[in-house]
């Protein structure tokens, strides 16, 4: 479960640093 949680965050972090806008609209749906 911790190398999925991580591989889930390390995704997570690569597109919010290739496009800002998306960690904009994650931020309204949580």
């Amino acid at each position: 479960k911790q190398l999925k949680k991580w591989k889930r965050d390390w995704k997570i972090e690569l597109i919010e640093r290739e496009n800002l806008e998306w960690r904009d609209l994650s931020d309204l749906l949580v």
